[in-house]
């Protein structure tokens, strides 16, 4: 055989293998990008649990959240919720099952965890008939401790947010109806909130009281940054007159605040909302290495008027170290499906973003009629460009029939690990009457 024939079988051979590389290569990114939805658990009821809160997840992969009914069957009017661990294999461990009475009941946020593994939270309470609002701790063996009972009075229950805690033991949290009665403005007899601080020897500390124009009823828990200062939101308060009202309007004036509490007790409003372009109803806060802050606001920004969006559908925000406030996204009404282009519906948003390392924001739409009745995941690119990742089914979600609090966290390779209040498997069934599932904990790849 001649060379130069030799020389062209040997390219035509070469480019075949490169052309199937290539082909081998683009099947793989393909696959790469495939959503995957997994179910992790689903909550049963009964001594399992049901309706679970937003979770948090350790370096080894291990999930934890608590759930608001479930645990005791004979907690009084109803099961009083639990505490539960599932590790990297999707096994399903009850830590805990709350006892009612001063032991607490009914949990509806999510957990803290230090270093040792302990894990602390709150719980809303279930009135003189339940049990007691309570801060508490659960420890790795599933004991608890009640670390403060806030009563059963209108100043002192209904704790619904997740506590901090700093690395000397130190755990910070918010009452959001605490408080002067009425405080000069809020309605039904309410405080405006309060800030508390319980030391590791147990010692409880009030350690700000709102007034109304500082805030009213704190939300979504309080985030620490490595100076020990405090920094959180407000759902209304700070411009008395401001009217944007975001979910469950109706507990006062004002459209919101973010604030920062000192460790020298000195307070400051980093942010007074005011409805139109920059938001109102904040919901909880997260922070970044240099310290800068990011929320979703429930409503505000692009307001429509004399239409059914005239109090806005929200935004994505930035607050800085300074002080100095930014919209990242304003989200706006849908026309048609899916969850595309940040336009929404019945919109309803997780509490908390989450964050990679690459400055991307994540949320969830807990439910919305854009994308199919179930909700979405979405990506807010530093440029405030919006991605939706997921779109949830129904039946994953439990959306629309309840509003509840999905939680969202990242994975190590681009993945999510949430929770779903109502979503899972059908059996069995938490509401006979509209045949939803209790709860599930679930793991979406691409």
């Amino acid at each position: 055989m001649h060379r130069k024939q030799v020389s062209t079988n040997i390219r035509k051979t070469r480019d075949i293998v490169l052309l199937t590389l290539l082909f081998v290569a683009a099947i793989a990114a393909g696959a790469a990008r495939a959503q995957t939805y997994t179910n992790l658990h689903s909550f049963a009821a009964g001594t399992d649990g049901a309706d679970p809160t937003p979770i948090i997840r350790d370096e080894e992969g291990n999930i934890y959240g608590a759930t608001r009914f479930g645990g005791i069957p004979s907690c009084n009017l109803d099961t009083c919720g639990t505490v539960f661990k599932i590790d990297s294999a999707g096994k399903e461990t009850v830590l805990y099952r709350f006892e009612g009475g001063n032991n607490g009941s009914n949990p509806l946020a999510g957990l803290a965890r230090d270093a040792k593994g302990n894990l602390y939270g709150t719980t809303q309470g279930n009135g003189y008939v339940g049990g007691a609002s309570v801060v508490f701790k659960v420890n790795p063996q599933g004991h608890q401790t009640v670390l403060f009972v806030a009563g059963e009075t209108a100043q002192g229950c209904c704790l619904d947010s997740p506590v901090a805690v700093d690395a000397h033991g130190n755990v910070y949290g918010m009452s959001p109806y605490g408080g002067k009665p009425n405080c000069g403005v809020a309605q039904n007899g309410l405080g405006c909130g309060t800030l508390f601080k319980i030391a590791p020897d147990g010692k409880f500390t009030v350690i700000h009281v709102f007034k109304g124009k500082d805030g009213i009823q704190p939300e979504g828990g309080v985030v620490l940054d490595a100076k020990g200062n405090i920094y959180g939101t407000a759902v209304w308060g700070g411009n008395l007159k401001c009217n944007y009202p975001g979910w469950g309007a109706g507990g006062g004036p004002g459209c919101g605040t973010i604030y920062k509490l000192e460790p020298s007790g000195k307070f400051t409003v980093l942010h007074t909302f005011t409805g139109p372009n920059d938001g109102s109803y904040p919901l909880g806060l997260i922070i970044d290495d240099a310290g800068n802050l990011y929320g979703i606001a429930d409503s505000g920004g692009d307001v429509i008027k004399h239409t059914n969006w005239e109090y806005g559908l929200g935004t994505i925000f930035k607050v800085d170290t300074s002080g100095k406030y930014s919209v990242l996204f304003a989200f706006k009404p849908c026309t048609e499906p899916p969850c595309t282009n940040g336009q929404v519906l019945n919109h309803l948003y997780a509490s908390h973003l989450a964050r990679d390392s690459k400055g991307n924001l994540y949320g969830i739409e807990e439910s919305n009629d854009c994308a199919f009745g179930g909700g979405c995941i979405f990506r807010i690119d530093a440029k405030g460009n919006i991605t939706d990742l997921y779109d949830f089914t129904q039946d994953q979600s439990g959306a629309p029939e309840f509003y509840d609090a999905m939680g969202l966290v990242l994975g190590s390779d681009g993945d999510f690990y949430g929770s779903t209040p109502f979503g899972g498997s059908e059996e069995p069934e938490c509401d006979d009457n509209i045949g939803v599932a209790c709860g599930s904990v679930f793991h979406i790849t691409f």
